[in-house]
């Protein structure tokens, strides 16, 4: 009987300590999953558990370890917040937090698929905001009356002719096109200041001279994901 009475105040002490489980460091958590486990208390102790770990901010901390809880007690929502902050991660990043080198060829190619996967995603989400933005830009100069070398062969009133789109491989290998984005360029920029290029717009990113390499990539890129398909 001294046993039942020792196992129920432990008991009483656990789901206290459950109360309080979403301000608990994720190390004690893991301790309350244990108990939680072994009494079969799943909605005093393993549930607040579950809730906190799925509200859990994920770091490369703390992952890890969430991970492993996660694959133990099959939690999947908690599983995939942690997949989605490591597929996000740099690749220098990804492999200092998981330690790549030392997994094995299953789970190395598991955090990498889903790095690509996710990239490649956001290429598709990116494609067609990066040229259509860049062809009202166009736009926009021309109504605005800008000095832009306009290209006359594929371009009219600022936009393009004969339903091309401004990817297409027409508008890539044209230098007359080359030469008008270089203008546009040009038109966004003022005039040097202590040996750097100054900007019409705000803020530290600037679109360049290497804008038509960076549509010629960015098209190839895409098209030899499809290729692959």
């Amino acid at each position: 009987m001294a046993s039942d009475s020792s196992d129920s105040d432990s008991y009483a002490e656990t789901s206290h300590s459950s109360d309080d489980a979403e301000l608990k460091p994720v190390e004690n958590v893991e301790h309350l999953l244990m108990l939680s486990d072994e009494y079969q208390v799943k909605e005093l102790i393993f549930n607040p558990c579950v809730e906190f770990l799925e509200v859990q901010p994920k770091t490369k901390e703390n992952v890890m370890k969430i991970m492993a809880l996660a694959d133990l007690y099959n939690l999947h929502k908690v599983r995939q917040g942690c997949d989605d902050l490591l597929k996000n991660m740099k690749l220098k990043s990804l492999s200092e937090t998981v330690h790549l080198q030392v997994l094995d060829k299953v789970k190395t190619q598991h955090y990498l698929t889903q790095r690509i996967k996710r990239l490649e995603t956001f290429l598709d989400e990116l494609y067609p905001q990066f040229f259509g933005l860049l062809a009202y830009s166009i736009l926009l100069l021309h109504e605005a009356g800008k000095d832009v070398k306009w290209c006359t062969r594929h371009f009219s009133n600022g936009t393009l002719n004969f339903r091309l789109d401004i990817s297409d491989s027409e508008i890539r290998k044209c230098s007359s096109c080359c030469e008008m984005l270089n203008s546009v360029v040009r038109s966004s920029m003022g005039k040097r200041s202590y040996g750097k290029d100054t900007y019409h717009y705000v803020g530290d990113n600037h679109f360049d001279y290497k804008l038509p390499k960076v549509m010629k990539d960015f098209y190839n890129y895409k098209r030899s994901i499809y290729e692959h398909e």
